[in-house]
């Protein structure tokens, strides 16, 4: 028997070139947002809605209490009359005036002091949140602090220094070097160098007259 021959099947018609762009374009990637690139700034200006408010609350919280108990540390000075007294009872007011008062102050600055580094610690990597909600407000309460501690010394004290007093303005003076050097580190080194990598993919983004927002030329 002959063999069979074998059916020739017609060729499929080349696929045109504007088809073939067209089924092998990919999706645009996800960091890509309205034809700019989602820059690691963008991203923190975003993550900003998706923090829970619980934690913009707790932060509020924490850096109160923490003013709360530099204000209270004044409260313990003893006074220049109290100075004046002898014996054991001079000693005893010359260390606390109030000890009540001054471990309560010692606690609301423990609590706020040891809340504001966790609220730190839990959302370090966005940089815009903790310098907005933990450092900027722990920088003023701090420096109000200060000046509460100084101007009772030389208002109460008429410029004596007792235990309490020297404690408290070191230890208020102290958070503010602490917050200050933590703004000047995130807000002026890490949060400038991704601010001019965004200006640089996206282009320098000005207010506005009535802060609407304008998006100028690239850097």
């Amino acid at each position: 028997m002959a063999p069979r021959k074998q059916e020739a099947h017609p060729e499929s018609p080349p696929t045109p070139k504007k088809q073939v762009h067209h089924r092998t374009q990919h999706p645009p990637p996800p960091n890509m947002l309205a034809g700019h690139p989602q820059t690691r700034y963008m991203n923190m200006l975003l993550a900003l809605d998706d923090i829970p408010k619980i934690f913009n609350m707790m932060a509020s919280f924490f850096t109160w209490i923490l003013l709360a108990g530099f204000i209270l540390f004044p409260g313990t000075f003893t006074s220049l009359q109290q100075q004046q007294l002898n014996g054991v009872e001079a000693q005893l007011l010359s260390v606390v005036s109030n000890i009540p008062l001054y471990i309560t102050a010692w606690v609301c600055t423990g609590i706020g002091a040891v809340g504001m580094v966790w609220l730190w610690w839990r959302w370090q990597r966005n940089y815009i949140w903790v310098v907005n909600r933990i450092f900027v407000p722990g920088l003023l309460n701090s420096l109000a602090g200060v000046i509460s501690v100084i101007s009772n010394v030389y208002g109460v004290q008429y410029g004596t220094y007792s235990i309490t007093s020297k404690s408290a303005i070191i230890v208020t003076a102290a958070v503010a070097v602490v917050c200050g050097c933590l703004i000047l580190l995130y807000q002026f080194w890490l949060l400038a160098n991704i601010k001019k990598e965004h200006d640089r993919q996206v282009g320098v983004e000005h207010a506005g007259g009535h802060g609407e927002g304008i998006i100028g030329e690239r850097k």
